[in-house]
């Protein structure tokens, strides 16, 4: 088995704070980065890409999604292969998060807005394409005040 520490030694050290510059860096087959503007991201782009992924029939895991979120992705996809996992009151470790997407058992795996770095996007990146699993991370854009 893959060990995702090994996956990837050396990295470049990119300034990664220009949402442009993550958008071109990360995006492929496998591995995005997408921007949440409102709830309604989840219910359309999400569920375009997890309709089209169950017709693998393997899980669909959203980790830390909100609860209207999710709830708004589960009426729309089949309920018996989606999982949500909930770090609220404990992190998820970011290894088991590489562990799934390298054993292959998902057809996506949503992140919803993790706190990781630029190396860990990377090794994300790589483990979810020797899994073929896609991986996408969402981005919540903070909302305005009026």
């Amino acid at each position: 088995m893959n060990n995702p520490n090994n996956l990837v030694n050396k990295l470049e050290n990119n300034d990664l704070t220009q949402p442009e510059l993550i958008q071109t860096k990360f995006n492929n087959p496998w591995f995005k980065v997408e921007t949440a503007n409102n709830d309604a991201f989840f219910s359309t782009a999400l569920e375009k890409v997890c309709i089209k992924n169950q017709q693998q029939r393997r899980w669909i895991l959203c980790v830390d999604g909100d609860d209207s979120r999710v709830q708004s992705l589960a009426n729309s996809i089949d309920k018996s292969k989606l999982l949500r996992v909930n770090g609220q009151h404990q992190p998820i470790a970011f290894d088991k998060i590489a562990r799934v997407l390298l054993k292959g058992n998902c057809s996506t795996v949503i992140l919803c807005d993790p706190q990781l770095s630029e190396q860990q996007l990377l090794m994300l990146q790589s483990c979810a394409k020797h899994g073929k699993t896609e991986c996408i991370v969402v981005k919540n854009t903070p909302k305005q005040l009026h």
